[in-house]
């Protein structure tokens, strides 16, 4: 789970891999499986980070390859 936190902040931070990013996206769907409880974990990271899963995933996956970056 921690991987794609770090993966989502990268995202914003700097630059991330969209195939990375949607692997530990994966990973995380196998640990939290339950759409609520993902977009609980989710308004809680947004709420401290400022960073958002779902942004950071859709944009991995219209991308698919290459790096993908939600920073300003």
């Amino acid at each position: 789970m921690l991987s794609f936190f770090n993966d989502v902040e990268a995202a914003y931070e700097d630059k991330v891999e969209a195939k990375k990013l949607l692997d530990s996206y994966k990973k995380f769907k196998s640990v939290v499986p339950s759409k609520s409880e993902e977009k609980r974990l989710g308004r809680e990271f947004e709420t401290a980070s400022g960073y958002s899963f779902y942004h950071a995933v859709q944009l991995a996956k219209e991308k698919r390859e290459g790096k993908i970056s939600l920073g300003n």
